[in-house]
């Protein structure tokens, strides 16, 4: 993408204030803002989703505008978790069960019951795809 859209910077900007409010999910007392379905974080994450998730968008552009991730992971396998990494470099060390080549960028919504993930490639730093992940407990 060549430049990110006022409203989508806008967007980004919401979701880093709002992952600040400690909701239900977070340890808090309930808040309708970051807790409900259809709620202010819920709405912003899925229109920087649906924006930031279609194939070859710059992982860089993620983190420029949605800061880091609440958890980055080189597989969806529960077991592995790789730590936190500054700056806008994906890059990454495997594990038995990863691969080297490609990051899950996780940004939470309700903690580890509803996120949404997007799958980067490691080497070009471009995204291959998105989706959300629902515990439905």
């Amino acid at each position: 993408m060549a430049s990110i859209s006022a409203e989508f910077q806008a967007l980004g900007q919401s979701l880093q204030n709002l992952r600040n409010i400690k909701g239900h999910w977070d340890g808090g007392e309930s808040n309708p803002a970051v807790d409900n379905f259809n709620g202010e974080k819920h709405q912003t994450l899925m229109k920087l989703g649906e924006y930031f998730g279609k194939p070859g968008t710059p992982a860089a552009d993620i983190l420029t505008t949605m800061g880091q991730p609440d958890e980055i992971r080189q597989s969806m396998d529960e077991a592995f978790h790789a730590s936190l990494m500054p700056g806008p470099v994906v890059g990454g060390t495997g594990g038995p069960t990863a691969s080297a080549n490609v990051m899950y960028f996780i940004y939470k919504w309700r903690g580890n019951h509803d996120y949404l993930w997007f799958k980067v490639d490691a080497t070009t730093e471009k995204v291959l795809e998105s989706s959300w992940y629902h515990a439905y407990e």
